[in-house]
């Protein structure tokens, strides 16, 4: 399938550049609200970790390991947080880590 673009199709239907910018924008918009803010606020909730820290950690795991980085970095620093939260030495960090 060549028109795999949401903007390539609809600019193949309606004939109009603005009509397929809008739906670009659109969709550029929802697309980042969704990724940085919606989906580390409600990882934060299920997993009762800050959303900065979720961010941050997506952030560095995905510069350091690319795309395994992004799939595995919440996974990490949820072990992470369990292992300060059972060593009494680095309970201050699982605090840090947590809400």
């Amino acid at each position: 399938m060549l028109l795999r673009s949401p903007s390539l199709v609809l600019l193949a239907v309606v004939f109009t550049v603005g009509t397929a910018l809008l739906v670009s924008a659109s969709a550029l918009a929802i697309t980042s609200i969704e990724g940085f803010w919606l989906t580390p606020w409600l990882t934060s909730r299920a997993s009762q970790m800050n959303a900065v820290v979720i961010f941050a950690g997506v952030l560095f795991w995905g510069w350091l390991w690319g795309v395994w980085g992004l799939l595995l970095g919440i996974p990490i620093i949820m072990a992470i947080k369990a292992v300060c939260d059972h060593v009494e030495d680095l309970k201050p960090v699982g605090e840090l880590l947590g809400k």
